[in-house]
């Protein structure tokens, strides 16, 4: 039962905040059914910061930036200090490249010396590890990139947890969601995915996840990834591939 093993994808922990998150999970994405509530907890541990620093004035557009939980970058810049708004709960640390045109929503955390870049779309309850990459019309949504991951052009990564040192090609779309039936789409339902591993059937209690990315892994351009791919470390992803549900070993190379 490795594949249960968050070592077996993750090995490169630094952050206080992870720590917290990854410990004691049943599942390798149980990190992702706690995120809410550590990034609240965060924040609330933060509140020494106390006001909204000068740097809402630089990055975001004095009217109509609190559109549903949103802020829209008005202006490129890289942070002297870290921002912080405790109420939107969105931080981004010194060091990091904010271009004009990206969107982030409430509920962010995006450490030091990362980029986000023109037209990215952090659609919230997201972590951004140190030295990462968001790029054009990328876009994130309850998901943890924990350092060094650069998703430079045109992906999605939507409830998935993705480690050090991954490169996603142009184009990867991580998909979170099965097909649904007429039925299901009528009635709004969302089925609980199944999964099946050594013959046991596992329970997951999710209706949308995505990919488990370990360290060291690779995508090619335009690479799919279906709901529910748990990679080992260093494995690679050749372009326009799609990858089936199921656990790969490390070292794995897909084509």
């Amino acid at each position: 039962m490795s594949w249960k093993n968050l070592n077996n994808y993750f090995n490169d922990i630094r952050s206080d905040f992870l720590l917290e998150l990854f410990k004691e999970n049943e599942f390798p994405w149980s990190p992702l059914n706690n995120l809410t509530e550590n990034i609240e907890k965060f924040f609330f541990q933060k509140s020494e910061f106390g006001n909204i620093p000068a740097e809402r004035v630089i990055l975001f557009n004095q009217e109509g930036t609190f559109i549903e939980g949103s802020y829209f970058v008005s202006k490129t810049t890289i942070l002297q200090s870290d921002f912080i708004d405790p109420e939107m709960k969105i931080f981004i640390g010194s060091g990091t490249l904010v271009e004009a045109g990206a969107t982030i929503k409430n509920h962010t955390i995006i450490e030091k010396n990362c980029e986000v870049r023109q037209g990215a779309y952090l659609r919230g309850f997201a972590f951004i590890g140190q030295n990462s990459v968001v790029g054009h019309t990328t876009e994130i949504k309850n998901s943890i990139l924990i350092r060094h991951v650069e998703a430079g052009h045109f992906a999605y990564i939507g409830d998935s947890i993705v480690g050090s040192y991954v490169n996603l090609g142009a184009g990867t779309k991580i998909s979170n969601l099965e097909f649904r039936s007429l039925a299901a789409k009528q009635k709004e339902l969302f089925p609980k995915i199944n999964f099946q591993i050594d013959r046991t059937r596992v329970n997951t209690g999710l209706s949308k996840f995505g990919a488990i990315i370990g360290d060291g892994c690779e995508t090619g351009c335009n690479s799919v990834l279906c709901p529910f791919v748990l990679l080992e470390p260093k494995c690679w992803i050749m372009p326009c591939f799609c990858v089936v549900k199921g656990v790969y070993k490390k070292g794995k190379i897909l084509r």
